[in-house]
């Protein structure tokens, strides 16, 4: 009576219908019920043409209304058959609803957004794990009636089913006890959910919506490393926070809390090791407020020592015992007063006094130290109270801050003397040059101490974004990798995400040429001059890159039984060229090079531009962190960049591999081969713009053969600077350098070949 209200639906016992025909046509009942046919146990099998939306044909006789012929195409007879329509032993289906006109397999075959397509999708994700094949079957019932949950586990692996039978949104508190701490990775969304607390797990769904969760064990990456603390301290304040810095206070910090932090801290060099610490000056940020301030710490780690910027303030709030709070340093006490003393970094406090001091260009001494605030003409005036300051939280070696959608401060961490590449080329690009691509500087932070200047902190305007390249090309890369393998060979070869994404390479291309230009501009102005590229420049860059390949040689070779089998094939065959690396430089890299070394970004890559409508904006001018400051102001032929953003295509591609192979196997090797010819595509999109944008004959080889030998020293340095890299700290992304390297030296040997 629910489902087949005219009876001439039924027959005996049962329906005469197809699942689109009983679900009213609604899409969102169509993908429930199958949602549960492939989550329950047991072999689903899918009757032919629901995996499009077929109807059926109630007035024929028997069971032959869902009988009709397979809808392949909007041509004669479905392209079911060549012959007369009238011998067809049953009718098409001619409706306007389901009609073959309307519902075929040619006609969804091109679309991602179609039920075939999502049906694929669905089989796809449930061929991805045994789990729904073998594993067991146990209910869940959630308080919400409406809502069925269900836990498919088999061995370790669990899968929870959360389905809405209503049609109107629900929410369920689903106990979760068992597997606490675990992630809920949605399956067909590729997403990660919250992950499972103490209490009741609460899961909101569309109508009839639904939801595949693979509780996962939270990624070694993902897990912070415990801070090690010491028993409970508490620090005495006498007159304002430096009181802190002497006496019990300052040895208590020295021993037991400043070591358990830095340990804990993203921007520390040696993280997860205890540095010996040691106080060794301090510089106030506002004479009128006597509880913030900026800290300097020595540090003595396993590898080296440096010095590092803390900023610190104290809040008169209890301090929280179970240091729940991230930038809770220790508890602090002034007579029956309690507070907690803080990393003032994103507090909202220590930012307005930030802005304010430098909208001021005020110059704070202070035991023969000297702050010095220097605004440009681009800083606004003030405009209300600070309150929305929150930090990025992000692998990197400083510490960046959003201010609502006004400011971008980034507080450089480790202090170095010098004068840093973030402040300098910001300020050309702001008031020298003026490039509008890339955020306006709005003023700089810095330390004087016996002489020498080291950068405090960055302050630049904020640009409304869609996210950073890297991020923007994993979206494209993954809906070229579901065209790939939904779409037909057809379909998927005339790709809207490749043509897109293509498009906006051809930006970049623009855009970086268009940056070189602004750098190179000023022959005027010693420290952005255009200079020849010397002998000794090449020297220097071969003998450089020479000692980081015999490095990285040696690492791989000593290294190599960690391995995974297809790394060691792949180290095998780079350690043949061994060798032959010095020659090859020489022959890429003469000592004539017909090119002017000019200023550059440094480290260049997909997430130092933010996607801005059509349009990009570079940002991060500091340079690879691992350098010298004197190392990363020096000039460079502009193919080093260029040599830094096809590295970083080369990895969005195999990062993207690596996520689809989680879902499903590549059959033949069709993805890769289709994500390889993305590569491709990307990097000479990228360069044939590049090329015709960049103007000045001076900064790239006129000869293409010797341009292509320059970029391929370039790529040849940054790709054994990624081997040393990810055997230090990534081992299982190694395989995209070595193919990168590997690819460079192995093309003469195809060439003769």
């Amino acid at each position: 009576s629910t489902y087949a209200t005219d009876p001439r639906a039924r027959i005996n016992l049962g329906i005469r219908r197809r699942l689109a025909s009983l679900m009213d046509n609604d899409r969102r009942k169509i993908e429930l019920m199958n949602s549960l046919l492939m989550s329950f146990p047991g072999t689903p099998i899918i009757y032919y043409g629901d995996e499009i939306g077929m109807g059926d044909n109630i007035y024929l006789g028997d069971r032959n209304g869902v009988r009709t012929p397979m809808q392949w195409t909007p041509d004669r007879n479905g392209g079911f058959s060549r012959c007369d329509p009238a011998r067809l032993y049953l009718p098409m289906i001619m409706d306007p609803v389901y009609g073959y006109e309307a519902v075929n397999v040619e006609a969804q075959s091109r679309s991602l957004a179609s039920l075939l397509s999502w049906t694929k999708r669905l089989i796809s994700v449930r061929k991805s794990s045994k789990v729904f094949g073998r594993g067991s079957l146990s209910f869940i019932r959630p308080a919400n009636r409406s809502v069925l949950v269900y836990v498919r586990q088999y061995e370790s692996e669990v899968v929870l089913c959360v389905a809405n039978l209503s049609r109107s949104a629900q929410a369920a508190e689903i106990d979760l006890g068992p597997w606490r701490g675990r992630v809920p990775f949605e399956l067909l969304g590729r997403t990660n959910f919250p992950p499972i607390g103490e209490g009741p797990y609460i899961v909101t769904l569309g109508p009839y919506g639904f939801f595949w969760f693979l509780l996962r064990e939270p990624e070694a990456s993902a897990i912070e490393t415990p801070r090690t603390w010491a028993e409970f301290e508490t620090l005495v304040v006498t007159d304002g926070w430096r009181s802190l810095l002497r006496g019990r206070s300052n040895s208590v910090l020295e021993r037991d809390v400043l070591p358990a932090y830095f340990s804990s801290r993203r921007w520390y060099a040696e993280r997860g090791n205890l540095p010996g610490t040691h106080i060794i000056g301090a510089v106030p940020f506002g004479a009128g407020d006597a509880d913030v301030g900026i800290v300097l710490v020595e540090t003595s780690g396993r590898r080296a020592s440096a010095n590092y910027l803390l900023p610190m303030t104290i809040k008169w709030t209890r301090f929280d015992r179970e240091r729940k709070n991230p930038n809770a340093l220790a508890a602090v006490r002034r007579g029956p007063r309690e507070g907690s003393l803080l990393d003032a970094t994103a507090d909202a406090g220590f930012v307005a006094l930030l802005l304010d001091n430098l909208r001021a260009a005020r110059v704070i001494e202070a035991d023969q130290r000297r702050i010095e605030f220097a605004p440009t003409a681009k800083l606004p005036d003030a405009s209300g109270a600070i309150e929305d300051v929150r930090a990025v939280d992000t692998e990197q070696s400083n510490t960046t801050v959003l201010v609502g959608a006004d400011y971008v401060i980034k507080l450089f961490r480790r202090m170095e003397p010098g004068l840093n590449p973030e402040i300098e080329v910001s300020r050309f690009l702001t008031e020298t040059v003026p490039f509008p691509h890339t955020p306006p500087l709005l003023g700089s932070i810095e330390l004087e101490e016996n002489g020498k200047r080291s950068a405090v902190a960055v302050v630049h305007s904020f640009v409304q974004n869609q996210g950073d390249a890297w991020t923007v090309t994993s979206a494209y890369l993954d809906r070229f990798v579901e065209e790939e393998r939904l779409l037909t060979a057809e379909a998927a070869g005339h790709s809207d995400e490749q043509a897109a994404y293509l498009r906006r390479m051809e930006q970049v291309g623009r855009r970086v040429a268009e940056l070189q230009l602004a750098l190179a501009s000023r022959d005027d102005i010693a420290d952005f001059t255009p200079e020849p590229i010397a002998a000794a420049d090449v020297r220097s860059w071969t003998e450089a890159l020479l000692r980081r390949a015999d490095h990285a040689f040696g690492d791989l070779a000593r290294r190599r039984s960690e391995l995974s089998e297809h790394d060691r094939q792949l180290v095998d065959a780079l350690l043949s060229y061994r060798e032959l690396v010095p020659a090859r430089l020489r022959e890429l890299l003469p000592e004539t090079v017909e090119a002017m070394k000019i200023r550059h970004h440094g480290d260049f890559h997909l997430g130092q531009m933010l996607i801005v409508k059509d349009d990009v904006s570079i940002i991060d001018f500091e340079g690879e962190p691992r350098r010298s400051i004197e190392e990363r102001r020096r000039k460079a032929p502009a193919a080093r960049d260029v040599a830094g953003l096809i590295r970083s295509i080369d990895y969005s591609v195999t990062a993207a591999l690596e996520r689809a192979l989680k879902s499903a196997p590549d059959e033949h090797g069709k993805l890769s081969r289709a994500l390889e010819g993305w590569r491709e595509h990307s990097a000479a999109a990228f360069m044939s713009a590049y090329r015709s944008s960049l103007t000045d004959a001076r900064l790239w080889p006129q000869s293409l053969e010797a341009a292509d030998r320059l970029l391929d020293f370039f790529l040849l340095e940054k790709a054994f600077y990624e081997i040393e890299y990810e055997l230090a700290h990534r081992p299982d992304w190694l395989r995209v350098p070595l193919a990168g390297t590997w690819r460079i030296l192995s093309r003469p040997q195809e060439a003769a070949q």
